[in-house]
C-alpha cells in the first residue's frame, strides 16, 4: 500500500500542469481598407468619387488615398488594441495638409473596420455621430488579396 501511495504521489508531481489557454490574438488593422460609408455631425457623407482608401502600415504609416489621387494624404498612427474601446490616434507631419493629431477610436469586427475620429482634438468615446457632433463615423472594408 505504501508503494502505491508513492506511485500516486510520482504520478501527480510529475503531471504537467495545465497549460495557460492560448493569447487571443487582437485583430489587425495592418493593411489596405475601402471607405463604405460616413457620418459627420448627423449627416452621412458621400464616398468621394473614386473611393477612399486607407493603407494602413506596420511601420505606423497611414496613407489616404481620395478618388484615386497620385499622391496620397501620409502621415503616421499609433493604435492601443488594449484599450477598451481600442484607441488610435492619427498624426500628421509637420507642416503637412490638416491639423497635428487626431485622437479617435476603433474596432474590427471580421473584414470591417470602424473608426470614431473627434474632429476637435477630443477622443470620442462612442461610436457614434449624432446631430452636431465634432466627430466623423467611418465604415471601411478590407481590401482583397490581390
Amino acid at each position: 500500500m505504501y508503494s502505491a501511495l508513492l506511485i500516486g504521489l510520482a504520478v501527480t508531481v510529475a503531471a504537467p500542469g495545465a497549460k495557460d489557454p492560448p493569447k487571443k490574438e487582437l485583430p489587425s488593422i495592418v493593411g489596405e481598407w475601402h471607405g463604405e460609408k460616413a457620418v459627420s455631425g448627423g449627416r452621412e457623407k458621400p464616398v468621394p468619387e473614386g473611393g477612399i482608401t486607407f493603407d494602413f502600415g506596420a511601420d505606423g504609416t497611414l496613407e489616404i488615398t481620395e478618388g484615386g489621387r497620385k499622391s496620397p494624404q501620409a502621415m503616421t498612427y499609433k493604435a492601443d488594441a488594449k484599450k477598451s474601446p481600442a484607441e488610435m490616434d492619427w498624426i500628421a507631419p509637420k507642416g503637412g495638409a490638416g491639423p497635428g493629431t487626431k485622437l479617435g477610436i476603433y474596432k474590427v469586427e471580421g473584414d470591417t473596420l470602424t473608426i470614431c475620429m473627434g474632429v476637435d482634438g477630443t477622443r470620442p468615446d462612442k461610436f457614434e455621430s449624432p446631430d452636431g457632433a465634432r466627430t466623423i463615423l467611418m465604415t471601411l472594408k478590407r481590401a482583397k488579396a490581390k
